[in-house]
């Protein structure tokens, strides 16, 4: 065990929470963070999704972007409608949500260009492998 050893998985943390922290600097003028940003825009994406619909399309755990709903909900960028199965709840933008995810969106944009220009096309690419081959590694 050495101090300086190189870890991963704590190279790849630390990134993202940087540019977590970047995007979330940025979406602030939209009072919403990144991952908020995230779940607006599957929302609208797929037009009122379900819980499960939802998780799915974000590859994430169910338990977890429904706990990230009911801040959406509080917040009032979102409403939850029980469907026609009384088991499935869909999610609807708010007016305020879509006029929320559109200021967002403009900002996201201005960021995502900024980051893309100082990355290039090159890097981009390459990151974006990086995050590919990451994935395929098999447990």
């Amino acid at each position: 065990m050495k101090v300086n050893e190189l870890c991963n998985c704590f190279i790849l943390r630390k990134g993202a929470s940087n540019l977590t922290l970047i995007y979330d600097k940025a979406l602030s003028s939209a009072g919403i963070r990144v991952t908020q940003y995230a779940l607006l825009k599957y929302i609208y994406l797929l037009s009122s999704p379900n819980l499960n619909q939802l998780a799915t399309a974000l590859n994430q755990n169910r338990s977890t972007v429904g706990r990230n709903i009911k801040i959406l909900e509080r917040i009032k960028l979102v409403s939850l409608k029980v469907g026609k199965d009384k088991r499935q709840i869909e999610i609807i933008l708010t007016e305020h949500g879509l006029n929320t995810l559109h200021k967002a969106r403009k900002a996201w944009e201005v960021m995502q260009k900024k980051i893309s220009s100082k990355l290039g096309k090159e890097k981009q690419k390459q990151l974006i492998e990086l995050m590919n081959d990451i994935k395929a590694i098999s447990l």
